[in-house]
């Protein structure tokens, strides 16, 4: 079944104060290689900064011409930025991650879907984002990185959470009858079940598992049960 968010978060996690210079800020995203870093106060999530927040804050566009920002890493111009020499260390040093950050966060609690996490960063564009508990205090990150981890797993692996998860649903479900192959994460089921409705109800239960990227189905049934209702 479907993985939670505790099971795959980062917990190591490191974290910053709304005073932390701009300078030091950059310094640690370069150093622990991360993308973004959450903004705590009070224990409490209160902000987030980005590589992209640092790179819009001026300090850290390379030199070169207008368009080669486009094509050098941020984390290359951050440290671009934190290896130059007077005044962009000087600016950067008096200016605080609460000017840079992001008020209002995305989060997501530690007993969220994987599935719902994905979902959430795509509509918003994010890398990753924190793991808070019900009174908004961090508990971790979870980044598009431990997504793959889940999404990017052995046909053995999906093929047993399947059949785990079939051998659970109820007896009238006839799910003894299908049989499943898995290849690249792409499931084909067959068999023949009694109602076109059971076989809705396991292939929406296959979509559910970690790792599945695709569902052929072949499954047949006897009677149709969800046919609109005939007109008088």
């Amino acid at each position: 079944m479907s993985r939670i968010v505790r099971e795959v978060m980062t917990t190591d996690v490191l974290s910053i104060g709304p005073e932390s210079s701009v300078k030091e800020v950059a310094r640690l995203m370069v150093a622990r290689g991360v993308s973004a870093l959450p903004v705590v106060e009070d224990d409490r999530v209160v902000g987030i900064v980005s590589e992209t927040d640092l790179v819009r804050h001026g300090e850290f566009v390379s030199e070169g011409p207008e368009d080669e920002d486009d094509r050098v890493p941020l984390q290359t111009r951050l440290r671009r930025g934190l290896g130059a020499a007077g005044s962009v260390q000087d600016r950067t040093r008096t200016e605080s991650a609460v000017g840079l950050m992001t008020r209002k966060v995305v989060t997501t609690g530690p007993e969220e879907t994987v599935v719902a996490v994905a979902r959430a960063m795509e509509r918003h564009d994010l890398k990753q984002l924190p793991v808070v508990d019900e009174r908004g205090r961090l508990m971790g990150m979870i980044s598009r990185r431990d997504l793959l981890r889940v999404f990017v797993r052995p046909d053995e692996d999906i093929a047993r959470d399947i059949g785990t998860a079939l051998a659970a649903v109820p007896a009238w479900l006839d799910a003894g009858r299908i049989r499943f192959q898995v290849d690249d994460g792409a499931v084909t089921i067959e068999g023949r079940l009694e109602h076109r409705s059971h076989c809705a109800v396991i292939t929406q239960l296959i979509h559910t598992v970690d790792g599945v990227v695709g569902l052929h189905s072949k499954l047949t049934w006897n009677v149709d049960d969800m046919l609109p209702p005939r007109t008088p």
